[in-house]
């Protein structure tokens, strides 16, 4: 018996497991959450990710090395690791943007001016730029991918892509002008 590829029909996977209407609200939920509070979400999910990673890392190695402190030591050491872990997770939002906006200056400094080293050094600055600049880079980033959410939101809800376009674009600015303002007030009170 053989199997030919070409006649083969592979199963479909349905469009989606809500109804279209349900779906677009929680796809405006979610684009609504990273216009206003990305920066937040991101930094609290890499928080929690990174955090339950390092508490089950924490945890075992308490429970291998220390193991007379029982029980006990392994609650302790994966609390250690989540509380050390988080703060690694959230190091690495940091990093990641900065290697982030350091290679793609880089990648544009090699295409104009064709020299490895001058890309290099342009490179290792924008990364310390993107360090410095993380915070609000990542809140650009986030608003940026919640208004692409929000108009697929839309236009799934038979929302022309104009209007669609016109809402997605206000929610950013909006999103970005609130992330700005909350910033200066907090630098403000502090």
């Amino acid at each position: 018996m053989s199997l030919d590829l070409l006649s083969y029909s592979f199963p479909t996977v349905p469009h989606s497991f809500l109804p279209t209407p349900l779906l677009a609200l929680v796809m405006g939920v979610i684009a609504l959450l990273l216009i206003f509070a990305g920066r937040k979400v991101v930094k609290v999910l890499a928080f929690l990710v990174v955090g339950l990673i390092g508490a089950s890392i924490g945890g075992a190695l308490a429970g291998q090395y220390v193991p007379s402190l029982g029980t006990a030591g392994t609650i302790l050491g994966g609390l250690i690791g989540f509380v050390a872990g988080g703060a690694i997770g959230l190091l690495l939002v940091a990093v990641g943007i900065g290697l982030a906006v350091g290679y793609a200056a880089y990648l544009l400094t090699l295409d104009v001016v064709s020299n490895a080293t001058a890309a290099f050094v342009i490179g290792v600055v924008f990364f310390v730029v993107g360090l410095a600049l993380y915070n609000k880079i990542l809140a650009f980033v986030t608003a940026v991918a919640g208004a692409f959410l929000l108009y697929d939101a839309l236009t799934l809800l038979s929302v022309g892509p104009v209007l669609s376009a016109a809402i997605a674009f206000v929610a950013f600015v909006l999103g970005v002008w609130n992330d700005l303002r909350s910033r200066r007030r907090s630098k403000a009170a502090s």
